[in-house]
């Protein structure tokens, strides 16, 4: 980038060495290699970091993840070992001169793989990476400092000219001299301008949700000040989003337009240390389930090899006035891209964001519950919120003005006042869902638990809109036929009478509450047909947590104990998990009920015998359609019933 100047007299600076910088990276390899063995990861490997990966990808990309998911769940324990034997191997290579060609062509090709495989691609291909999270993933700079370590075929005289500026640097000392370092750290921060960019990280709440997201699944101590810190960001994501694409590129491009680039490395590892304990939180180190140590130590990394030993001299150009005067065409033409590329980003709207980073407004989109909508039972004027009544308590909630939200937290919900006027059930479906339901719960697990605030007026004007909103959304799909031309899919088996079908067009982050993007549909079957009996709202990752900006009225929960099987694609099992299927801890989910179960349009969990015989009821009540004639339906017993409820 610059070229070699005379030897000049002023001392060499304190930094590390080329060996140094090799060495980091082999401790780091082996240390991702010991982090494999972890206990959690013998079970979790699968399902926590390749099989979510799926959701939001292109097709081929989810393609080849879901077809590598499958095959390691067949023996995850025994992949597990492999693949931790596979990194300890590239580090102990690296750490070895001679190997250490061999070890980084490994783990070149190694880490194209945990990329796309287990990381999926950072989110770059669905417009979600996010550099507080990550992006666009600590194995891209594994593959940067392993080209930059790469040993030279000859060792440089040392009678000749010695380099200075960032050609003296310690990262410049491989096979490639000064290009891919200097081109590394300004791509690296440039894509991080653009990343912040974009619109799923500029929205109003972005950061917030971000941080609240990383809360997930580390200690009490470490989620509540992540938690708090979220709080801070609470409607200021735009501007902070904004302020961090010109800090980015200001990173970037410092190295480039000055003769002393200590201080933009020195902010740009503070920021990377900045993301690392919040956003990245630590990597998850503190979880039991970190695969390595994220972004933060590599970018510290990563500047160390950028830091001169020699001070470029006065007489000597910048760098980019030195590569304008070898390339002016092609520099200027670089530099203009740099500088673009976040500004066009920034120019994508933000509608149809949705909550990544906030709740789209459903006020935007309702449309009269009426209609046709199966919500029309409960429109504005007469939707109790607080109608839920707990069967273990025993007290009725009243009004929403005076709902007791304790019990609406609690599972079974049921209101006393509901009762079933349909046609009587066989027993063996009655057993049926009955078993599964309660196998169900068992492995229920909300995101609030004791979330007992009284909701405000506004919450609670919110809540009546977000219920007519997404029932006036999902009115076209009656009909099973309609949901599955629009690209719904089942998750849960077929075989059971509540059916959960997943759009993975939808199923991501920023999609969660909004009506124009639900994440799954619901369907009881019935002896006259399939009924939509829910819409639901999925969070992709398990971790992840929904926003509640109606209070306690809409809260989200997960299901910990449900089996995955690649064969089939489906959930059909609990734990623990017969052979060949494997534990997949869901992702947060909130219900909009679209037939009139006990607890309102809002219940948390009514039994699927409950669902279903609201289904039926609805049919009954010509609020759904009836499909198929009146027939006896003959379901397995529950004993043997191949499951899959939510």
């Amino acid at each position: 980038m610059e070229p070699v100047q005379p030897q000049t007299s002023r001392r060499r600076r304190p930094g590390v060495t080329p060996d140094g910088l090799r060495s980091a990276l082999g401790v780091l390899w082996i240390l991702d290699g010991v982090l494999s063995f972890q206990p959690q990861m013998f079970h979790q490997l699968v399902a926590m970091f390749v099989q979510p990966n799926v959701r939001g990808q292109p097709g081929a990309i989810a393609y080849a993840i879901s077809h590598v998911a499958h095959f390691l769940g067949r023996d995850v324990g025994l992949w597990t070992v492999v693949l931790g034997l596979v990194q300890i191997g590239i580090g102990v290579g690296i750490l070895w001169r001679r190997s250490l060609r061999t070890a980084l062509v490994v783990s070149f090709v190694f880490g194209l793989g945990v990329w796309w495989i287990g990381e999926g691609f950072s989110g770059i291909l669905d417009g979600h990476a996010s550099p507080l999270l990550g992006a666009p993933g600590a194995v891209v700079l594994y593959g940067l400092i392993g080209i930059l370590v790469w040993p030279r075929a000859t060792v440089a005289d040392p009678g000749g000219q010695v380099p200075t500026g960032l050609s003296s640097a310690p990262g410049a000392a491989g096979r490639y001299g000064v290009r891919p370092l200097v081109a590394g750290w300004v791509v690296f921060w440039a894509l991080s301008a653009v990343f912040w960019a974009l619109p799923a990280n500029r929205a109003t709440d972005s950061i917030q949700h971000q941080l609240a997201e990383a809360a997930g699944g580390q200690p009490g101590w470490y989620a509540h000040m992540l938690n708090s810190l979220s709080h801070a960001f609470i409607g200021s994501g735009t501007a902070v989003a904004v302020f961090l694409v010109a800090l980015s590129m200001v990173v970037a491009l410092g190295p480039l337009v000055t003769r002393r680039p200590e201080p933009f490395i020195v902010l740009g590892a503070l920021l990377a240390i900045g993301y690392w304990l919040t956003g990245e939180a630590v990597g998850g180190l503190l979880t039991g389930m970190a695969t390595d140590p994220n972004l933060g130590p590599l970018v510290v990394i990563l500047g160390l090899a950028l830091w001169p030993a020699r001070p470029l001299p006065d007489t000597a150009p910048v760098p980019a006035a030195a590569a304008m005067g070898l390339r002016p065409g092609l520099t200027s033409l670089l530099i203009g891209a740099l500088v673009v590329g976040p500004v066009a980003v920034s120019a994508v709207p933000l509608a149809g964001v949705g909550a990544a980073a906030g709740v789209s407004n459903p006020a935007g989109v309702v449309a009269s519950a009426a209609g046709g909508s199966t919500a029309s039972a409960m429109s504005s004027g007469s939707m109790n919120m607080g109608s839920s009544h707990s069967t273990a308590s025993g007290s009725s909630a009243g009004a929403m003005g005076s709902m007791n939200m304790a019990d609406a937290a609690g599972l079974g919900v049921t209101d006393p006042s509901w009762s079933y006027t349909g046609p009587a059930l066989p027993p063996n479906e009655v057993s049926l869902l009955t078993t599964v339901s309660a196998e169900t719960d068992a492995g229920h697990q909300m995101q609030t638990p004791d979330c007992t605030t009284k909701p405000t007026a506004q919450q609670i004007l919110g809540a009546m809109e977000y219920v007519q909103a997404t029932s006036a959304a999902v009115a076209k799909y009656k009909l099973l036929s309609a949901a599955v031309a629009a690209g719904y899919r089942p998750v849960t088996s077929t075989l059971y009478p509540v059916v959960h079908y997943v759009n993975p067009a939808y199923d991501r982050l920023h999609y969660a509450m909004d009506p124009n993007h639900i994440d799954s549909l619901v369907y009881a079957f019935t002896p006259d047909g399939p009924v939509l009996v829910a819409a639901m709202y999925l969070l992709p990752r398990s971790g992840q947590k929904g926003p509640m900006p109606y209070g306690c009225l809409v809260q989200w929960h997960a299901h910990t104990n449900l089996c995955y099987s690649p064969a089939t694609g489906v959930i059909d099992g609990f734990t623990p998990c017969p052979p060949g299927t494997f534990n997949i801890p869901t992702g947060m989910m909130t219900h909009v009920w679209q037939v009139p179960v006990a607890g309102g349009p809002l219940a948390l969990d009514p039994s699927d015998l409950d669902v279903v015989e609201a289904a039926i009821m609805a049919q009954e009540n010509g609020l759904a359609p009836i499909t198929s004639p009146t027939g006896q339906v003959t379901y397995q017993t529950a004993s043997t019933a191949t499951v899959g409820t939510f």
